[in-house]
């Protein structure tokens, strides 16, 4: 019995290579983008939030608001 010995695949390796390395590059956007938000001012959010809320409610065809204030 003799073991055939096969070559690695180096098309097949650089597109692991490649295709990890695009996905490092998408969670660095991720991980960027979420450090950024972070950073913003919590009033600023609250009072956009109250803003949307209360848009929401005004703009729905029936009398239930979907939000409790």
């Amino acid at each position: 019995m003799s073991k055939s010995t096969t070559k690695p695949d180096h098309s097949s390796s650089q597109m692991e290579d490649q295709r990890r390395q695009s996905q490092i590059e998408r969670n660095q956007a991720v991980i960027a983008l979420l450090n950024a938000w972070e950073q913003e001012d919590p009033e600023e959010q609250r009072e956009t939030l109250d803003l949307l809320m209360r848009t929401l409610d005004e703009d729905r065809p029936s009398s239930r608001k979907l939000f409790e204030q």
